[in-house]
């Protein structure tokens, strides 16, 4: 009898999985029907909506994405902030990384390393940092990114009272606190020693 159970379990499973698959190739098809109806008419969107008022532009934008082939269909309905990023970019990506793995630097206390991550896997942060508007940021432009990110995060360290955490005394820089300086910040208090 469980043998009968698991029969009938993996039944209704390849069925969803079937019908999962014939709808996305059916939304694939009306796109292409979309297209066709905007290369005749620029206004069949209008049509459609009144037709249909539960779809609005943005569905059917998405709807004619598909039709054009600049969208691939399963990133209409699988989202995650990875797969967000990776429909911004051409087809032939977008096909390529639904399923493989795309290099993500990610800063250790050595320095940096590579991961492969699913685009699918991927955070609102780490989607920001691999993806570049119409492209996928090679290991070089990741780097630079986060050296981009931690420069706009940097907020100067500041004493109790609002002051910087150094004091010049006797032509000396005295450290009241661990700080990082930038190049104008380290200018600045040299300029103030050498008065």
């Amino acid at each position: 009898m469980k043998h009968n159970e698991i029969t009938a379990y993996q039944q209704h499973l390849n069925s969803f999985l079937d019908l999962y698959t014939r709808g996305i190739e059916l939304w694939a098809k009306a796109g292409e029907v979309l297209v066709a109806m905007l290369d005749e008419n620029p206004n069949a969107c209008e049509d459609i909506i009144k037709a249909c008022p539960r779809l609005n532009p943005e569905i059917l934008g998405r709807f004619e994405q598909m039709g054009r082939k600049t969208l691939h269909p399963r990133l209409l309905v699988e989202s995650s902030s990875g797969f967000d990023r990776l429909a911004k970019m051409p087809l032939s990506v977008q096909t390529r990384h639904l399923e493989e793995p795309i290099p993500m630097v990610v800063e250790t206390e050595k320095g940096t390393d590579v991961l492969m991550v699913h685009a699918r896997n991927m955070t609102l942060a780490q989607a920001k940092q691999v993806f570049a508007g119409t492209h996928i940021r090679s290991e070089g432009e990741q780097r630079a990114w986060l050296v981009g990110q931690r420069a706009k995060n940097f907020t100067p360290a500041k004493s109790t009272n609002g002051e910087p955490p150094w004091r010049i005394r006797n032509g000396r820089v005295e450290f009241l606190a661990g700080c990082t300086m930038t190049a104008g910040e380290l200018s600045a208090v040299l300029t103030q020693i050498i008065k």
